[in-house]
C-alpha cells in the first residue's frame, strides 16, 4: 500500500545527541486525519525487508521507534452513542504525526562470518537485536589448608577461610521480528555451557570456551484479536563467569592478559593452588555439558 498524501511539518526535523552516542531523531509529518493510519503503517514497513523506515540515508541504522497523532485544528463532526462501534471524526482536520528514531541496527548491514566469532554475528534477514549487560560479583570460599600468611608463610588455621571474589556478568539479548524460532537449538542449549568461542550480538568481546552459561528464555508473541500471529520476541539471558589464574611466571605481575581464563566447569584446588577441571566420578564427563552457540543464528530448527 503507498503513503497517502503528505507533507513535513516545517518544524521538522529535530535532532539531538550525546558524546556517549545516544541520539534522538524527530520527524514531523502532516496528512488528511482519516488517513493516519494508513501512512502509520505504511511508515513502519516500509523500510528494508519490512522494517520500520529510517531515519535517513545517512543514519540507515536509526528506525522509527515511536509515533504520536495530535491535530492542527479542531474540525469534529458526529455524535458518539456507543464508544464500542462510534468515533468522532474530523473531516478536513489534518492529523500531525510526531515519530521518534531511534538506533536499532538492522541484520542485513551486520557483518561477519558466522564460522569466525571473533567478528560481529549476523542475524537472519529481517530481525534485530538489543543487547544488554549486568555484572555482580559473589563470594566463595577457600580453605584454610590451601593459603598461608605472608608474614611467617605459615598455613591458615583450619576453621579460616579466605573470602575470594568471583565475577559474574549477566548478559541479555533481545531478538526482535523473529520470524522461524529454532526451538530444538534453543532447547539443546539450556543448562549448557559454550564449547565454542562465542559472540552475543551487540556485546564487544569474544567469550572463551566454557565461560558463558545458557540461563534461559522468554517468549513474546503478539496476537491479533481472531488469534493470527502477528510478530515473536525472544529474549535469551546468558551468565558469564571467567576466573583467572595466573601462570607461575605472570604471577604477582600486572599484565592481566597474562591470566589463564577458567569458565563454569572449573574449581579452585587448594592443594595446588590452582584451578582443575571436576568430572564425573562414572563417566568423566564434565559438570556442565557444552554445546556449540554459534548455530543458534543460522539453525532453522
Amino acid at each position: 500500500m503507498p503513503y497517502p498524501a503528505f507533507q513535513e511539518h516545517e518544524d521538522s526535523p529535530k535532532e539531538s545527541g550525546d558524546r556517549s552516542g545516544k541520539y534522538t531523531f524527530t520527524r514531523i509529518f502532516l496528512t488528511a486525519w482519516n488517513d493516519r493510519f494508513d501512512f502509520i503503517a505504511e511508515h513502519y514497513r516500509s523500510g528494508p525487508y519490512g522494517l520500520p523506515a529510517s531515519y535517513s540515508p545517512q543514519w540507515a541504522g536509526i528506525l522509527a521507534d515511536t509515533f504520536e497523532i495530535s491535530r492542527i485544528s479542531n474540525l469534529p463532526s458526529g455524535l458518539v452513542s456507543d464508544p464500542n462501534y462510534d468515533i468522532i471524526t474530523h473531516d478536513g482536520t489534518l492529523a500531525v504525526i510526531t515519530i521518534t528514531y531511534t538506533p536499532i541496527e538492522a541484520a542485513e548491514r551486520e557483518a561477519g562470518d558466522p564460522e569466525n566469532p571473533e567478528e560481529p554475528t549476523p542475524l537472519p534477514v529481517g530481525t534485530w537485536c538489543t543487547y544488554t549487560q549486568r555484572s555482580n560479583v559473589e563470594f566463595r570460599s577457600v580453605p584454610g589448608r590451601g593459603c598461608k600468611w605472608l608474614s611467617d608463610n605459615a598455613l591458615l588455621p583450619a576453621d579460616i577461610n579466605q573470602q575470594v571474589p568471583d565475577c559474574l556478568t549477566n548478559h541479555q539479548v533481545t531478538w526482535n521480528q523473529v520470524r522461524t524460532v529454532p526451538w530444538k537449538t534453543l532447547g539443546n542449549m539450556k543448562g549448557t555451557v559454550n564449547s565454542e568461542k562465542f559472540r552475543i550480538p551487540g556485546s564487544p568481546q569474544v567469550f572463551a570456551p566454557e565461560t558463558l552459561l545458557f540461563d534461559g528464555m522468554e517468549d513474546e508473541v503478539t496476537l491479533t484479536t481472531d488469534g493470527q500471529f502477528t510478530t515473536r520476541k525472544i529474549t535469551l539471558t546468558f551468565i558469564e563467569k571467567a576466573q583467572k589464574a595466573f601462570t607461575s611466571s605472570a604471577r604477582g605481575g600486572a599484565d592481566n592478559t597474562a591470566a589463564i581464563i577458567y569458565g563454569w566447569n572449573h574449581q579452585y584446588r587448594p592443594d595446588t593452588s590452582d584451578y582443575d577441571k571436576v568430572l564425573s566420578a562414572d563417566s568423566s564427563e564434565t559438570m556442565f555439558q557444552t554445546y556449540n552457540f554459534n548455530t543458534l543464528w543460522t539453525s532453522q530448527v
